[in-house]
């Protein structure tokens, strides 16, 4: 019998992408979205089979159902308020999303007993401004804005539920790229990756330039990578860590991948200043994050530069469709 997998948020870029991932695998999806519908992601979930509900996550008596209905083996919750250019302007929805959402996933899976994997973020880590020092499962976390402090109490929850059964888990990832995010416009929620090559290669600019930017960094990771990574986890049988981190251990500066694209695509050219901005205007600059050596989670398996040339193909496929 196929396993039933909740994914929570499915219009999301890790949501949707663990939808696509997962449906061509062994696996029956249920997926959730809020009210928003995204007509294209909706009608491309539905040709795979997958079963689409529409719920908020603070609304625990459909949640309920949803687990009534279905034997849910693996909950993956990607739904979340996820960048503080939006929880610092709406808090409350930060407050629903990313604690009181996690709050009934918690009250639901003791009494449904499926496991419970929670996507997270580096971003609760906002002390460590150094950016060579690395970033373990252990380091303790300082966040200091809405988006963080909510995903940071998320977490709480998760670990505290942790030590019930061992069947909930945070995973957290970091500034994550790639396949189906297609930008129409800047944002810097997305980082400078998923912009800069929706630019070149969708809207097909010849040149772009930034006033700034060059000396951003960040442990980019490659969205094969996230979905590689939750199917093994949902394969074990327990969590023995509530906490796990999804990391290269590397930072890479945007300098580098500017002149990785400059030097390969010749009828491209990208200009790009000193500094951190636009990039770091609700971000800090941290180590990369790392997984403890007595934890010794997965590592992600593609270079920054390989998953751009993954992404480029995919983004002129599009175009060309």
């Amino acid at each position: 019998m196929k396993k039933k997998i909740l994914i929570l948020g499915s219009f999301g870029h890790i949501g949707n992408a663990l939808c696509n991932y997962l449906s061509s695998k062994n696996y029956q999806i249920i997926a959730t979205y809020n009210k928003f519908i995204d007509k294209k992601k909706f009608h491309l979930l539905k040709k795979q089979n997958i079963k689409l509900i529409q719920c908020d996550l603070k609304n625990k008596s459909k949640l309920k159902k949803i687990f009534a209905n279905h034997k849910i083996h693996t909950c993956i919750c990607s739904a979340a308020v996820s960048h503080d250019s939006v929880a610092k302007i709406f808090p409350d929805k930060a407050i629903d999303v990313n604690c009181t959402g996690i709050i009934n996933l918690i009250e639901l899976q003791n009494l449904f007993k499926f496991k419970l994997i929670n996507i997270s973020t580096g971003s609760v880590f906002q002390d460590i401004k150094n950016s060579k020092l690395k970033i373990s499962e252990y380091t303790v976390p300082s966040p200091k804005s809405v988006y963080s402090a909510t995903k940071r109490l998320g977490e709480i929850l998760i670990c505290n539920n942790h030590e019930v059964d061992k069947k909930s888990c945070n995973l957290r990832v970091s500034w994550v790229y790639g396949p189906p995010i297609i930008l129409k416009k800047f944002d810097p929620q997305r980082g400078p990756i998923p912009y800069i090559l929706s630019e070149l290669f969708y809207r097909n600019k010849q040149k772009i330039s930034f006033k700034s930017g060059s000396d951003f960094e960040a442990s980019f990771t490659y969205i094969d990578d996230i979905t590689w990574v939750i199917e093994k986890m949902i394969k074990m049988t327990k969590f023995k860590f509530s906490t796990y981190h999804f990391g290269s251990g590397k930072n890479y500066k945007l300098k580098e991948l500017l002149n990785f694209i400059n030097k390969n695509y010749k009828n491209k050219k990208i200009i790009s200043g000193k500094g951190y901005a636009p990039w770091s205007n609700d971000s800090v600059i941290r180590g990369p994050m790392i997984s403890s050596k007595k934890i010794n989670f997965y590592k992600p398996k593609t270079k920054p530069t390989y998953g751009i040339e993954k992404y480029i193909k995919y983004i002129l496929s599009k175009k060309n469709a």
